[in-house]
């Protein structure tokens, strides 16, 4: 094939190749949405519990019988809020005390907690989603009174005498961690740009040839490249200042778009642990990075605070 009959052959068959890779491209968002949507709501409880969760005994098989789900743990000498329901909305949430440290816990029915129904329940994502706000509403009131290691969501023990068990197998990594975050909360900051708008005129033409196809194929990826490095050393500006006013941070994945609820694009998605006593001065270093990148296009939100969803594994 020759030079000219190949970027013919280019010229013709680009508009075929460009919609079936759309198709593709398609098809593979719809299928990170529902990843991305499940990860965030998980991410509203998420911690790395202790080992003892992961094995805890298989839950009795009676139809009426009842397990414990576990928010976190707390200092034993603070109180559960008061008439504070857990999961299920029925069944008020207690402390169970053991090894000098408290479970925040609320009992729930195996029949629909067990882990078979509940594989088959978390794949109802309305079901999920209520699940993940109750798991972080009662972790938000605990995070009110005292620091708090929150647990992740569907952490659920057969008996109170398993979690006891646990807190005095793991009260001394708890303990640890709890001193760590006292006085501590995370706060969230988003960061997003409005998407670039198609310069005007773009598709009017169409190309004269071939080479003519393929060299403004190229400036358009060299300009989709040459964005992509600007974004990525602004992303990183923004994030290590905070950082830098921070005990902690993690940077995570954007989210997609349909997911965020934003009309930008999420080019910033980071989590950072931040004294109470600073976080005043740390909302006010959001609202300034904010002002001082608006000529670039990119929009700071800062929300929280939060427990230490993204601070709590064990070293």
């Amino acid at each position: 094939m020759t030079e000219d009959t190949s970027e013919k052959w280019a010229a013709s068959e680009a508009a075929a190749l460009l919609a079936a890779a759309r198709a593709d491209a398609l098809d593979e968002a719809r299928r990170r949405l529902t990843d991305d949507l499940v990860d965030e709501l998980l991410r509203a409880a998420r911690a790395i519990a202790p080992p003892a969760a992961a094995t805890s005994s298989p839950p009795p098989r009676r139809a009426d019988a009842e397990g414990v789900w576990v928010y976190g743990v707390v200092d034993a000498r603070l109180e559960a809020p008061p008439s504070l329901t857990g999961v299920e909305g029925s069944h008020r949430v207690e402390l169970l005390r053991g090894g000098g440290l408290a479970a925040l816990v609320s009992a729930v029915p195996l029949d629909e907690f067990g882990a078979d129904a509940l594989q088959r329940g978390l794949e109802d994502l309305s079901r999920l989603e209520a699940l993940a706000r109750a798991h972080e509403r009662v972790l938000d009131a605990a995070l009110a009174l005292g620091a708090v290691v929150p647990f992740r969501l569907c952490t659920i023990y057969e008996s109170a005498e398993h979690v006891r068990a646990m807190l005095e197998q793991e009260g001394t990594e708890l303990a640890a961690t709890l001193d760590r975050l006292a006085g501590m909360a995370e706060w969230g900051v988003k960061g997003f740009v409005a998407a670039p708008a198609e310069p005007a005129g773009a598709q009017t033409h169409a190309a004269a040839s071939g080479t003519d196809y393929l060299a403004r194929k190229r400036e358009a990826r060299d300009a989709v490249e040459s964005a992509q490095a600007r974004e990525e050393a602004l992303v990183a500006t923004i994030h290590d200042e905070l950082s830098a006013h921070a005990a902690d941070a993690v940077l995570s994945r954007p989210h997609d778009r349909r997911l965020s609820g934003h009309d930008g694009d999420m080019v910033v998605n980071g989590s950072y642990l931040v004294a109470e006593s600073q976080a005043d001065a740390f909302r006010s270093l959001v609202e300034s990075l904010s002002r001082r990148h608006e000529a670039e296009g990119i929009e700071l939100e800062c929300t929280g605070p939060w427990p230490a969803y993204h601070f709590v594994e064990a070293g």
